[in-house]
C-alpha cells in the first residue's frame, strides 16, 4: 500500500466492459520526511471506491488487496490499484 494525494481523474470513451461505472483517479505517492509530506515522483491510476476528491490524502492498495477491496473473493477483477481509505489524519513517530 502507499499513501498519496489525489491529483485528478482519468476518463475514456472506450474501456474494458468490466470497468464500466468505475471512477479512475490519478494518485501521486507521498512520503513523510522531516515531518513534511513530500511527493516521491511516482503517480498511479487507481479505482476510486470512496469518491475521493482532488487534494485528498488517500491510501491505495495494490494487487490482490485492491481486487478484494473492489470485489471480495473474486479473482477475475480487472483492477491492480484501488483507493481503500481517505486519510483524516496520522501521526509520525518522534514528532511532537
Amino acid at each position: 500500500m502507499i499513501r498519496g494525494r489525489v491529483m485528478g481523474e482519468v476518463w475514456a470513451t472506450k474501456k474494458a466492459p468490466r470497468l464500466a461505472g468505475r471512477k479512475l483517479i490519478l494518485v501521486a505517492e507521498t512520503c513523510i520526511t522531516a515531518g513534511a509530506e513530500r511527493p516521491t515522483g511516482r503517480v498511479v491510476v487507481a479505482t476510486d471506491l470512496l469518491d475521493a476528491a482532488r487534494g485528498d490524502t488517500v491510501v491505495v492498495a495494490f494487487g490482490s488487496g485492491a481486487r478484494n477491496a473492489e470485489c471480495p473473493g473474486s479473482r477475475d477483477v480487472l483492477v491492480d490499484a484501488a483507493v481503500v481509505q481517505i486519510v483524516d489524519g496520522s501521526s509520525t513517530p518522534g514528532a511532537d
